[in-house]
């Protein structure tokens, strides 16, 4: 639902995610190491948003993020976000990073309001050639 709704949000095709084992599905998605979070509202899927844990360096990311279009601009987006750094925080994480595409104005402004700024960092697409840039949080310095 949510690769067919905004593609080029999301770093695979809905081919390669579709084409995905349950066995694939499980180890990305277990619990104590990825996370995702879903906002369901009345037993709908309304948006969702994952996390990969820290890594050595104490980095967690910010991933596949997407909110129904039937929701959009009532704050799911600030709430799937906030409880991405309330997760992180409690991962024991320092920073979050997060790689934001091009153009989308409203995802970027979006994580600045919750104190991602952009770090410099690019890299494009090999599927389609868009630019994604990099954002991060430092959680120590914003008081997380």
């Amino acid at each position: 639902m949510a690769i067919s709704d905004a593609p080029e949000a999301f770093g695979s095709t809905l081919q390669e995610t579709a084409e995905r084992s349950v066995q694939t599905w499980r180890h990305m998605l277990r619990p104590e190491r990825n996370p995702f979070f879903i906002f369901e509202v009345e037993n709908v899927i309304g948006g969702l948003i994952g996390g990969l844990s820290p890594s050595e360096n104490s980095v967690a990311q910010l991933v596949s993020m997407w909110v129904s279009p039937q929701l959009r601009g009532r704050q799911v987006s600030d709430q799937l976000v906030e409880h991405v750094i309330r997760w992180a925080v409690k991962a024991g994480a320092c920073r979050i990073t997060l790689h934001c595409t091009e153009g989308n104005l409203f995802a970027e402004r979006l994580y600045a309001r919750h104190g991602f700024s952009r770090t410099g960092e690019i890299e494009v697409r090999e599927r389609d050639n868009a630019v994604e840039f990099e954002m991060a949080l430092d959680l120590i310095a914003s008081g997380q």
